[in-house]
């Protein structure tokens, strides 16, 4: 009897545990974009879906690239979006859709950098909807990562505890109910311009920011096993796949061409391996594309709104180009970073 009664005690416990954590999960997470991306990939009727981090979110906009490439284009690059989180959220777009393109964006940084498994990298992962694809997601990632932040998923929000009150509100608005952006805690100078594009005004001051440089010794396998299960993927769906890399600052590249030569003729190699076409846009030549370092936000080479929708222009022209196999390089791009960009 006594050994009865324990388990009922521990049951409670257990019961009384997680409806705890689930209204910490109500009162403390924000909306997050991430929601509202998946939502509007599940509704379908998107031929072009892009996959990558946050240099094609701010980079490629959305409308333009559709326009170019004459279809509806679903922009699904997020940050901290690696190679891993790229397949399995292209896993997530395939069920509502029939692409007739992927476009995976490349930046090299998500091949050297060994982030730290903070719970603060779970964003993803925690908007991803619960699928049978998400328990592969989990065994891929979370498993050997930081799970905690799978199980307690509040411990990303707790210091919003002063904005419980909004919280519950705009969870039990219409516009939540709806995966409306205007629901999300956005930078204030962001601006969503649906199907996946973020629009950055240009009154946002340039940071500092840099990005990490290029370093081979650092490559992490497991991403280039994730590039080819993405080309995989669309190989088995007949789906045309490209690689890119969206322009960056400048400025930032002319400081050390020779870096980011070796990241191009690494990815390159990989796109060669995997029999695909990588488009490098960092070499784009001034006469296609004129930038400056005031067309980006941060040094590491996010895009403001305005040079992300002219540029999409040029960008989606020449990949349309190179999916119809009637693109000639050397009308758009120089041949090497020492061309384009001199000697550090």
């Amino acid at each position: 009897m006594k050994k009865k009664t324990t388990w009922i005690r521990a049951g409670i416990f257990l019961i009384l545990v997680i409806l705890l954590d689930q209204l910490l999960d109500y009162v403390l997470i924000q909306p997050g974009l991430a929601r509202t991306i998946f939502h509007e990939s599940a509704q379908g009727g998107y031929d072009i879906v892009a996959v990558g981090a946050s240099h094609g979110s701010y980079g490629i906009a959305s409308q333009e690239l559709g326009e170019e490439l004459d279809g509806r284009a679903m922009n699904l690059c997020m940050g901290g979006e690696y190679m891993y989180d790229a397949y399995y959220v292209l896993c997530e777009a395939l069920h509502h859709n029939k692409p007739k393109t992927v476009i995976l964006d490349v930046d090299y940084q998500y091949l050297i950098n060994q982030h730290d498994e903070s719970i603060l990298f779970n964003q993803i992962y925690n908007a991803y909807p619960a699928t049978f694809d998400k328990f592969r997601y989990f065994v891929t990632k979370m498993s050997k990562e930081e799970y905690r932040g799978v199980l307690l998923r509040w411990t990303n929000y707790w210091q919003c505890y002063k904005d419980i009150k909004t919280t519950i509100a705009k969870k039990n608005s219409q516009a939540y109910k709806t995966y409306d952006s205007a629901v999300v805690n956005m930078n204030p100078y962001d601006i969503y311009k649906g199907d996946g594009f973020i629009y950055r005004k240009s009154e946002y001051k340039k940071v500092a920011t840099e990005g990490l440089y290029w370093d081979e010794s650092k490559v992490d396998a497991n991403q280039c096993k994730y590039m080819k299960r993405i080309v995989n993927l669309c190989k088995r769906n007949n789906i045309q796949i490209i690689f890119t890399t969206v322009v960056q600052d400048p400025d930032s590249i002319a400081k050390y061409p020779e870096k980011f030569q070796a990241a191009h003729d690494y990815i390159e190699q990989l796109a060669a391996q995997y029999g695909v076409a990588y488009l490098d846009f960092n070499l784009l030549t001034y006469d296609r594309f004129a930038r400056k370092t005031e067309d980006f936000y941060d040094k590491e080479g996010h895009m403001y709104g305005e040079t992300a929708i002219q540029f999409t222009k040029v960008y989606g022209e020449v990949i349309g180009q190179s999916l119809d196999n009637t693109l000639n390089l050397q009308d758009y791009f120089a041949q090497t970073y020492k061309d384009l960009y001199g000697q550090s």
